[in-house]
C-alpha cells in the first residue's frame, strides 16, 4: 500500500476516502486510477493517484469477497453484494474484464445521494428500488450519471434504514408511507418514504437553506407588498407540485417579518424554511410533530393571539373553512391550494362547501380574499435552471362582485383589463417571457391555458433559429 498514490490493498481504506467527500460510489479498474464520484460525475481522486495494476485490483477484490463469492466470479465473470465496513454499508459490483477485476463500491447512505442534489443545484432526489438514482434538474428527472446501477429491494430497505428515526419507523410500519422534514451537515430536505410493488421508495425535495426574497425569485413587488399589509384577509398561492408554491410563500413571510411587528404563527407538514424572529415573534408548528392536522393546528393557532397564520396546504373543508374564518376575523392568513389558475381557485374554495352553504361562502370569499398568485416554474431555454410565470389576481370590486354573483367564468377578462392593479394572466407571462428570450415556443404554447390564442401569437411571433450576430467592431 502507497499513501502518496492512492493505492491501498483494501477496500475499506477507499470507502473510507470516498466518505471524506460523500462520494456515492467508488470505481477501481485495472490499468486506470482510483475514481470516485463527484458532482454527479466521475474524476481521479487526484491527479497524481497511481494506476492500479491486475495485482492491485486482485487483492481489493480478496480483502473483501469470501472464497465462494470468488469462486462464483470466476465462473460467471461478475458478483454483486451487499456488505458492510467501517465507513458503512455498500453495494459492491465486480467484473472480470481482460485488463484484470473491476471493482464498483456504492455507498448505501442517503446523505452521498442528497450531497450529489445539493452540490448540482437539483430540486428532487430519487431512490426508488428497482431503478437508478434520479433527481429532477431544471424541471427534467433524469438519472444521476451514466450507467448508476438500479437500487436492489435490500438496497432501498438499507437506505430508509440509514436515516429514518424509530418515530418514522413507526408510521411507515403502519400506515406505508410517511414524510417529514430532515436535515444534515448539507441542508434541510422534505423527505417521503412509501412501501410499493418493487420495494421502497424514497423522494427528497431540497429546501433552499437562504430564504429568497421577492426580488429574487421576480415577485412583482409593488402589487405583493400592499396585500402584505392588511390586517386581515386571505392571500393564496397556488399551483402544481413542484411549481415554487413553498419558496413564494417563504419570500413573502420573510418580508413580512421584517416589514411589521406581529406574532406570526406558521403550520407546516413538514417545516421546510426556518424563519428566526426579526421585527416579528415566529411561530412554527409541523404537523404530525407538534400536531396531529392542520385543521387542529388552525384552530389552537386561533387561541394564540396571531397577526399572520401561513396554512402550508388547504386540504380540506374544515381546513378552508377555518382559514375563511381566521381571515374573516381579523387575521391575515396566507395557504397555498393545488390549482392553476386564479378563477379555478375560486371554484375550488366555493367546491369544497355543500351547495346549501355556497351562497354565504361567496359571501366571505368576495369580502375575504386579497389576492391569488398562481404560478408555474418553467424551464429556461439556455438550460441554466427555471423561471417563473406567474398570473396575479387581486381583489377588486369588480372581483368581488363576480364572487358573489356565482360568475367566476368572467375573472380572467377582469384580470385582463386590471393590469393597473397588478393584475396579469398566466399566458401574458408566458409571452412576456417568450419575448424575452428566456423560455421556447415549445414551452409556452405547453403552458398556456388559451392554446389557440397562444398558437396565433406564436405563429406572429416566431421564435428565432439562429442566435443574432455579434456587432462588428
Amino acid at each position: 500500500m502507497s499513501e502518496s498514490d492512492f493505492i491501498y490493498d483494501n477496500v475499506d481504506e477507499y470507502l473510507k476516502l470516498g466518505k471524506t467527500i460523500l462520494s456515492p460510489t467508488m470505481y477501481l479498474g485495472a490499468g486506470l486510477q482510483p475514481y470516485w464520484m463527484r458532482a454527479a460525475a466521475y474524476e481521479p481522486v487526484d491527479e497524481a493517484a497511481g494506476v492500479l495494476t491486475p495485482e492491485d485490483t486482485g487483492k481489493l477484490v480478496e480483502s473483501c469477497t469470501t472464497p465462494e463469492q470468488r469462486a462464483e466470479l470466476e465462473t460467471n465473470g461478475a458478483i454483486d453484494f451487499i456488505a458492510e465496513s467501517p465507513s458503512g454499508k455498500y453495494h459492491a459490483y465486480i467484473y472480470l474484464q481482460e485488463e484484470g477485476q473491476l471493482l464498483i463500491l456504492m455507498s448505501l447512505h442517503v446523505d452521498v445521494f442528497l450531497k450529489q442534489g445539493v452540490d448540482c443545484k437539483c430540486s428532487d432526489i430519487h431512490l426508488p428500488a428497482a431503478c437508478p438514482p434520479s433527481w429532477r434538474r431544471n424541471g427534467r428527472l433524469q438519472p444521476m450519471w451514466e450507467g448508476a446501477p438500479a437500487f436492489t429491494r435490500e438496497d432501498a430497505k438499507i437506505l430508509v434504514e440509514s436515516f429514518l428515526g424509530e418515530r418514522e419507523w413507526e408510521r411507515l410500519k403502519e400506515l406505508g408511507d410517511v414524510d417529514f422534514a430532515y436535515q444534515n451537515e448539507h441542508g434541510r430536505y422534505r423527505a417521503s418514504v412509501v412501501n410499493q410493488r418493487l420495494g421502497y421508495d424514497i423522494c427528497y425535495r431540497i429546501i433552499n437553506s437562504r430564504i429568497l426574497s421577492m426580488k429574487d425569485i421576480n415577485l412583482p413587488e409593488e402589487y405583493v407588498v400592499p396585500l402584505t399589509r392588511f390586517t386581515n384577509g386571505l392571500i393564496l398561492v397556488t399551483g402544481s407540485v413542484g411549481s415554487g408554491k413553498s419558496t413564494t410563500l417563504a419570500s413573502i413571510i420573510d418580508f413580512i417579518n421584517e416589514d411589521r411587528k406581529d406574532h406570526i404563527i406558521t403550520l407546516e407538514d413538514p417545516i421546510e424554511a426556518i424563519f428566526p424572529c426579526k421585527s416579528c415573534q415566529v411561530n412554527q408548528r409541523e404537523v404530525h410533530k407538534h400536531t396531529e392536522s392542520f385543521a387542529r393546528a388552525l384552530r389552537a393557532a386561533l387561541r394564540e393571539d396571531p397577526d399572520v397564520i401561513m396554512v402550508g396546504e388547504m386540504r380540506n373543508l374544515e381546513t378552508i373553512s377555518l382559514a375563511l374564518t381566521a381571515a374573516e376575523t381579523g387575521h391575515l392568513v396566507l395557504g397555498t391550494l393545488h390549482t392553476n389558475s386564479a378563477a379555478s381557485t375560486i371554484d375550488r374554495i366555493l367546491d369544497a362547501f355543500p351547495v346549501e352553504e355556497r351562497e354565504h361562502i361567496r359571501i366571505m370569499v368576495s369580502e375575504s380574499l386579497r389576492g391569488v398568485l398562481s404560478q408555474q416554474l418553467v424551464p429556461k431555454k439556455d438550460g441554466t435552471g427555471r423561471v417563473m410565470a406567474l398570473e396575479m389576481l387581486v381583489n377588486t370590486s369588480a372581483v368581488a362582485n363576480c364572487i358573489r354573483e356565482g360568475k367566476t367564468f368572467m375573472i380572467p377578462g377582469i384580470i385582463q383589463t386590471g393590469k393597473q392593479q397588478g393584475m396579469r394572466l398566466m399566458d401574458d407571462s408566458l409571452q412576456n417571457l417568450y419575448t424575452s428570450g428566456i423560455i421556447s415556443a415549445q414551452e409556452c404554447r405547453a403552458r398556456a391555458t388559451d392554446k389557440v390564442m397562444m398558437d396565433k401569437f406564436l405563429e406572429a411571433h416566431p421564435e428565432p433559429t439562429e442566435a443574432p450576430a455579434a456587432p462588428q467592431a
